[in-house]
């Protein structure tokens, strides 16, 4: 599990996060629900998933079969050893793994088959499962049996037609997202299902402006991960940085200019479902904004892991679910924000150089 299928979802996590943009930002609650009940009833709509299905699955198996063949993964040939039970359970644990996304697909399935009385169409898709997992543990037990160890860190013979952009904007999103993909994925999941949560949840009566900003305000605090992946990029990693004569008004606004960036796919998402209005977008935008960079702001003050990091987080959402409660206006909440931390990222930098 940690060693191939963490590695798969790290390794693919920008595939991973472009069928999600795909599937939350262009498809709506109507669509995903005639996809399954096309799915559930059309004669040939069990045919076309299992097609998806066993797509995705031969991505799995060609990755397995590619990933075990490079010279450190030498190590996974030992499990030859290893009684068959012990062997083939295990590798039906990791097929598991790898099949993540269309499991919980499945289970939204049987969720629409049960409300709409279809349960008699969905035992196909139990055997979808087994025939996916069987064929998952026959590529790993091939590859085990037949060992080829070469290196496949050859150079690509695709190349960009233009030059990589000489920007510091540009540099850390792509190191986090080559370098910490499973870190983006994860957390960008995390806040697409709160906000888009919030808004279904928002539609179900009538609610002023409180109710999406604090869910937003959840979804957008989510991304405290890449934050924290970022404040450890720059000063742990691209440890020249630092030395550069560049003023700290000049360092803070790059710093809010990618956070801005990390937070525009759910922002795009929520303008895309139209439940509420651009200009509240922008201002829970805003909100959201401001509370990350003071939380990177923090970071400055108190370095360390992230789970020390969680009382803060959760102090801080406190306060702010208190003053969005209290009908403090989301504009002037996000404007105290920014010059908040933008006053103490002046002093706790300089302090910390």
């Amino acid at each position: 599990m940690l060693s191939t299928v963490q590695a798969f979802f790290r390794k693919r996590a920008g595939m991973f996060f472009v069928l999600l943009a795909v599937l939350f930002g262009f498809m709506g609650g109507r669509e995903h629900y005639g996809f399954a009940v096309f799915f559930l009833t059309d004669p040939f709509g069990m045919f076309y998933l299992a097609v998806i299905w066993i797509l995705y699955a031969s991505l799995c198996g060609h990755f397995i079969s590619n990933l075990w063949s490079q010279p450190e993964y030498a190590f996974i040939y030992q499990t030859r050893l290893w009684p068959n039970y012990k062997r083939i359970s295990r590798f039906f644990i990791m097929a598991l793994g790898f099949l993540q996304p269309i499991l919980y697909y499945g289970i939204y399935l049987f969720s629409i088959a049960r409300q709409d009385k279809l349960l008699q169409h969905f035992w196909p898709v139990l055997i979808i499962y087994f025939l996916l997992s069987t064929s998952l543990i026959f590529v790993a037990e091939w590859r085990i049996r037949y060992p080829q160890l070469f290196n496949l860190k050859t150079k690509s013979s695709f190349a960009w037609p233009f030059p990589r952009p000489v920007s510091w904007t540009y540099w850390s999103i792509e190191w986090l997202i080559r370098e910490r993909g499973l870190t983006f994925l994860c957390c960008k999941v995390g806040a697409f299902g709160v906000i888009i949560c919030t808004l279904i949840y928002y539609q179900t009566d009538t609610y002023d402006i409180r109710l999406p900003a604090i869910g937003f305000s959840l979804g957008y605090l989510l991304n405290i991960g890449l934050s924290f992946e970022l404040f450890y990029w720059e000063n742990e990693i691209w440890l020249w940085n630092s030395s550069l004569p560049i003023s700290t008004g000049r360092r803070f606004f790059r710093i809010a200019m990618i956070h801005a960036f990390l937070l525009l796919p759910e922002t795009l998402i929520a303008i895309r479902y139209q439940v509420i209005s651009f200009l509240e977008v922008a201002h829970l935008y805003s909100v959201g904004l401001s509370a990350l960079l003071l939380f990177n702001t923090y970071l400055y003050k108190r370095s360390g892991l992230l789970e020390d990091m969680m009382k803060p987080v959760l102090t801080g959402f406190i306060i702010l679910t208190l003053m969005i409660l209290y009908k403090i206006p989301i504009p002037g909440i996000a404007l105290m924000g920014l010059v908040t931390s933008r006053y103490f990222f002046g002093n706790w930098y300089r302090k910390s150089v």
